[in-house]
Parts: C-alpha cells; structure tokens; sequence
C-alpha cells in the first residue's frame, strides 16, 4: 500500500484527518508519549511512557462486551443485553450523527481532544528526564489498582497532543518531535 506522509504541527490536523477518515472499523498504529499516572509516593519523578501501539478503532463497545459475555456463557448474542454505563467523554460525530474516533471532554471545555481506541498490542518503555530506562517492575508498586473488566476490551483515550505518530489508511502523520520517541524505542 502506497503511504502519504504528513509532517505535522498541531494535534488539530490529527482531528481533521480523522473527522475525514470515516467511521469504518479499522486498525491503526500510533507512537505516543505520555506521562503515565503514578501514585504521589513513587520515586521516579517525571517518567515518561515512550509506546508503539496497534489498536483498533470506530469498534462498537456495546457489541464487543456484548460478544464475550455471549461466548463465554455459550448464548447467542441476540439474548445478550448490556447497557453502556455512565462515561467523561462524548463523541464527535459525522453529520449524519455517526461517532468519530475522537472524543472531548462531556462536562467541561478543555480544548482537548483524544484518540478512542481498543488495545489490540503495544510495545512501551519508560525513561526519566535525563533519559535513562526505569523498569515497568519498579514501577509497578506506584501503578493504581487496575479495575477488573471480566468481559470489556480495554479501550483507551490518549491525548491527541500526546500522539507523535499516527497510521491509518494509507496516511502516516508524523509531530516534528517523533525521532526523539523513535530512539527511546529502539533502545
């Protein structure tokens, strides 16, 4: 498949591609840079977490939770009922009123706006400010309780701001800083 790279400046131009994209189901590469969330007592102060990550997005949460509550009882999905429950963020939407990929804030007004997407695999490493490697086992004792989600995919919303790559149909968009991410994932 031929690529078109885009060299971008603003986390803007990721919104307007993916306003563009469509809502198929599709799966998508990012490389992200974020600042992970650490209990206040944890040592390593300003790590980072450098991921490459393969994820899958404009999937329907309701049917997927739907499909492994089926499968794992042994019922067909038709008698399978969930209700999505209470959530930060809303959807923007196509103006048919189809969801986007891209959620903001529901109850206030930040200006930002995050990537939706199912964890399907992801590679990280996490590195201080003076770029040295901190193990995610000695991170962990400061990692907060994950909660447990028997039958839900793990669907995560990464700031836009903080995505350095993005791949998606044939489009590569790349932020100026990438290299320095690149580098710290190749150690």
């Amino acid at each position: 498949m031929v690529k078109t790279i885009v060299q971008i400046q603003s986390e803007l131009e990721m919104v307007g591609f993916l306003k563009t994209n469509g809502t198929q189901c599709r799966f998508v590469a990012i490389v992200t840079d974020t600042v992970p969330k650490l209990k206040v007592a944890c040592p390593f102060k300003g790590v980072r977490k450098i991921s490459r990550k393969l994820g899958i997005i404009n999937a329907n949460y309701n049917t997927s939770v739907r499909r492994n509550i089926a499968e794992r009882l042994g019922v067909e999905l038709a008698d399978v009922e969930y209700t999505n429950g209470a959530v930060w963020y809303k959807h923007l939407q196509t103006l048919d009123g189809k969801n986007l990929p891209v959620v903001v804030h529901a109850t206030k007004a930040t200006g930002k706006h995050y990537l939706q997407y199912f964890t399907h695999k992801a590679e990280s490493k996490y590195v201080l400010p003076s770029g040295e490697e901190v193990r995610e086992e000695q991170l962990e004792p400061y990692f907060y309780a994950r909660s447990d989600k028997e039958f839900k995919p793990t669907v995560i919303a990464v700031d836009l701001a903080n995505v350095k790559e993005l791949r998606a149909s044939g489009v590569v968009m790349q932020a100026e800083d990438l290299a320095e991410a690149e580098a710290i994932l190749a150690q």
